[in-house]
């Protein structure tokens, strides 16, 4: 047991001042505790992420989709893109303690070890018909905005990026003020499309969350 609580763990991976490396070693701790914490505040955004997937699949049948779930941590978002009949999921996750609870599950196919930043990843383009985040954007110590530009180029045209987080970080966060300007940007760029932004309560117990969707062009 830890014996810390999410709120505890939360501070220490994103709080203030914390570099990637301590945000780093801070779930390398928590991983075999994660799903069991987040269970325990009903944290609801990688259901939300892969209803949303489920929802605008329209023309092509699940089990033919690739995804790559981007800052995959456990496979929170896999499981429940399981549930929906998704199957072809691969990882890109930074931490190979996350990961190792994942590959317990065999939650992905293919586990990419790497941090998403605007630099590419060892990724082909146009790679995948979908890529899902949930949590990603955590404060300080994790995916920076531009990291979008390369969730762009391995999705191919016409495949979607669904992503969702805390709701107040695009108030309260420096970093992420800058993300939705930086959306918005993209898509007067003709690099994607939005096809949906939704807030919800529930995100985690009293926070609220808030998804995008958005189709690459």
């Amino acid at each position: 047991m830890t014996g810390k609580n999410v709120k505890t763990w939360i501070n220490e991976i994103s709080a203030d001042g914390v570099t990637v490396q301590q945000s780093q070693n801070a779930y390398i701790k928590w991983a075999d505790k994660y799903d069991e914490d987040l269970e325990k505040h009903a944290f609801t955004g990688p259901g939300k992420v892969a209803q949303i997937v489920r929802d605008q699949i329209l023309n092509q049948p699940v089990g033919d989709v690739r995804i790559l779930d981007v800052a995959a941590g456990t496979g929170l978002v896999a499981r429940e893109l399981k549930k929906f009949g998704f199957r072809h999921i691969d990882a890109l996750e930074p931490s190979e303690a996350m990961l190792k609870e994942a590959k317990k599950a065999h939650l992905y196919i293919n586990y990419f070890v790497e941090f998403i930043s605007e630099s590419q990843t060892t990724i082909a383009e146009s790679s995948y018909d979908v890529v899902t985040g949930s949590g990603l954007f955590a404060n300080e110590a994790h995916v920076p905005c531009e990291a979008l530009y390369e969730m762009i180029r391995v999705v191919k045209p016409g495949g979607l990026i669904v992503l969702c987080g805390r709701n107040h970080l695009l108030n309260d966060s420096e970093t992420y003020k800058r993300l939705e300007p930086l959306m918005d940007k993209l898509e007067s760029d003709k690099k994607w499309k939005k096809v949906l932004r939704e807030i919800w309560p529930g995100y985690l117990k009293g926070i609220d969350g808030v998804a995008w969707c958005y189709q690459v062009l």
